[in-house]
């Protein structure tokens, strides 16, 4: 038995607690770490369906000129890519819990602080929590990372897209309640939500093992022309979909869909996103592949059903179908990453970038089309 074979968090000075082989008791590990960054991943998700219902009515109605309106819906995608370089490096210097706890801690303050800025009409405070909820979306996104190393494999990362998918299902409930409680402070309400949402996922977070990513057998990790194919097409499948997502609730209430409504046709939406690929995580390579192309035709009909719907009713098909299409490409990109090998900590960093880079690309571009 070598170092290696130790559990980092048993190992640790100070711990007193016996030095046993990491296989004692693995399969019961696995099984709670898997449930522990389901419920982690599915929080972030409630949290980040909250904010993208509140936050682009909020900007419209406290931005001091028209054209500031998409500013803090892409101070949040900017936040995101920004901290995937940390939140890779965290995760492979300091483990899950330092890095998974950091996120949700910034989650906790941009909600707060994003909440106050919208009930006392203060943009520059709502812009500054949006970018603090945006780095707290860059780290949260590497749980699907964490679980595809892991080894659970694709049943892992299907059990992490269910969870996103399930706590979307709770977000039309909490508007609603926003909405009978926060009157004309429900925007401001929604992202106190997403704050507690982010609370909740901190205490989720402190509770994972302070042991580093589970190691796998050795294999070599995904070439570098692989590696940008899979890069290229998630890339441009975030800048379709971002676009959607920033014109959504504002098409949506221009059609006289009421915010609380208009919520819950985003829920649908975001559930879309992620519950086809919960169950293409599962499927064998010439699915994933087969998978990924109708994904693909999915999201492209999607976005042209949404560009040119003339009520509420077509705008609701557009973003489910384009929601869905983006869902089977992520997953087979998922599939693809890890197919050769476990990318490293600079891949993973640089791939997740490119994504919220399009998508920020997206947020300022949608505004002007």
């Amino acid at each position: 038995m070598s170092l290696a074979d130790l559990d980092n968090l048993a190992g640790r000075a100070g711990r007193l607690d016996c030095v046993c082989p990491a296989g004692a008791g693995e399969g019961v590990a696995a099984r709670d770490n898997l449930i522990r960054l389901s419920a982690g991943f599915g929080l972030a998700i409630l949290a980040q369906t909250l904010v993208l219902s509140a936050l682009p009515l909020a900007s419209q109605t406290l931005a001091p000129q028209p054209w500031l309106a998409g500013l803090p819906y892409a101070l949040t995608l900017l936040g995101a890519a920004v901290a995937t370089a940390p939140a890779s490096l965290l995760l492979d210097s300091f483990g899950r819990r330092a890095a998974f706890a950091l996120g949700a801690s910034l989650g906790v303050a941009g909600g707060a602080l994003a909440a106050i800025g919208a009930v006392r009409g203060m943009f520059a405070a709502l812009c500054i929590g949006s970018l603090w909820l945006g780095f707290s979306n860059g780290f949260a996104l590497f749980y699907r990372h964490a679980a595809a190393a892991g080894a659970a494999g694709p049943r892992g990362g299907a059990l992490v897209f269910a969870a996103g998918a399930l706590a979307a299902l709770l977000a039309p409930l909490l508007m609603q309640a926003a909405t009978s409680f926060g009157g004309p402070f429900v925007d401001g309400y929604a992202l106190a939500m997403a704050g507690l949402a982010d609370l909740l996922g901190l205490l989720v977070a402190i509770m994972l093992p302070h042991a580093l990513a589970p190691a796998q057998q050795e294999s070599k990790a995904p070439g570098a022309s692989g590696l940008a194919f899979v890069t290229a097409a998630g890339a441009a499948a975030w800048f379709v979909m971002t676009w959607v997502m920033a014109r959504a609730a504002p098409s949506l209430v221009a059609c006289g869909v009421a915010t609380a409504a208009a919520s819950g046709i985003v829920a649908w939406h975001l559930i879309a996103m992620y519950a086809p690929a919960a169950i293409a995580r599962i499927l064998s390579a010439p699915f994933q592949g087969a998978a990924g192309l109708t994904g693909a035709a999915l999201l492209a009909t999607g976005a042209a059903v949404f560009g040119f719907g003339a009520n509420a009713s077509w705008i609701s098909a557009g973003m489910l179908a384009a929601g869905a299409g983006w869902s089977l490409v992520n997953a087979w990109g998922l599939q693809r990453l890890y197919r050769d090998g476990r990318p490293g900590r600079g891949q993973l960093a640089l791939h997740d970038f490119a994504l919220l880079s399009a998508a920020l690309c997206a947020a300022l571009v949608a505004p002007l089309v």
